[in-house]
């Protein structure tokens, strides 16, 4: 009897180690952290990579996360982040989560910089990580939705892809998300504080001193008829960025031929949740499905 026991206790222990074993594999097969993708000024910049479950190349919808002092590895845990990033992995695509330089840690354009590169270096190493190199998204929350709008209007010509050395790989996406984003600084429609704190310091100049400052960190200003389909959301209710933000971006790729839909929802904070953070995921798969699954 005492053997019997024993011998259960083994298989039973065997067994538990087989199963984390199994866990661990599936979720190194399905997530890699701490990617370097550049090091501007010797500084190391990491992104992550979260997979759909059947691997294969896939396409790859990149992540910035919202302005925040811990936008570190771990906030992409945050449950509105991480919403997102299962929504999509779910639906069948490679999520690169970047970590950009903020922007009380930097100047302009240092952040769009950092996202160019982070394109740049996923599709160097597209077929190391199983992604497709000519299908690549970007979703951005906040002011990570400017970053995600700066990379979709701009281009080589424009003077911001950064350290990019000898890299032959184009740092252009082929859709382009936003949620609550701060995309329009052409005209003045924030307050004193807002100046203050957040743009002066990474413009290096108050608005009235500098205004074409503000207006080449707009994404706006560069858009092209060849930029990719723009989906933007926006809360008429937010108080952080104005709404009229949005609608000026918007009208501005209109005018340029750009196709583009904006979202707007009455009664929701700065950063979307519950069932309108629902329709919004739901929405912003639809259109990544459009153009970056054009044959399925």
């Amino acid at each position: 009897m005492t053997r019997y026991v024993a011998r259960c206790s083994v298989y039973m222990l065997v067994s538990i180690l087989l199963i984390g074993l199994a866990t661990w594999r599936y979720l190194s097969a399905n997530e890699l952290t701490g990617l370097i993708y550049a090091t501007p000024g010797g500084v190391p910049l990491t992104l992550d990579i979260d997979y759909p479950v059947d691997r294969r190349p896939w396409p790859a919808v990149i992540l910035f996360g919202p302005h925040d002092g811990e936008w570190k590895p771990q906030l992409k845990h945050d449950y509105r982040c991480r919403k997102l990033l299962d929504a999509l992995t779910g639906h069948g695509y490679a999520v690169a989560t970047v970590h950009y330089r903020l922007l009380g840690q930097c100047h302009f354009p240092a952040p769009i910089e950092d996202g160019k590169a982070a394109v740049r270096w996923l599709r160097a190493n597209a077929q190391r990580y199983g992604l497709n190199a000519d299908r690549i998204g970007v979703v951005g929350v906040s002011a990570g939705g400017y970053g995600a709008c700066l990379l979709g209007t701009t281009g080589p010509e424009d003077g911001l892809e950064g350290e990019k050395g000898e890299s032959p790989y184009s740092s252009r996406v082929q859709a382009v998300v936003a949620m609550g984003a701060p995309v329009d600084w052409t005209a003045r429609s924030w307050s004193d504080l807002t100046e203050q704190i957040y743009l002066q310091p990474f413009l290096g100049a108050f608005y009235t001193a500098d205004p074409e400052r503000y207006a080449r960190a707009s994404p706006g200003t560069y858009a092209t008829p060849d930029d990719p389909p723009f989906l933007l959301f926006h809360s008429t209710d937010d108080r952080v960025v104005s709404v009229e933000q949005a609608r000026t971006f918007a009208a501005k790729l209109r005018l340029a031929k750009v196709p583009v839909e904006l979202d707007e929802e009455c009664g929701v904070d700065h950063i979307w949740t519950g069932a309108k953070l629902e329709r919004a995921l739901a929405r912003m798969l639809k259109f990544f499905d459009c153009y970056l699954k054009p044959s399925e």
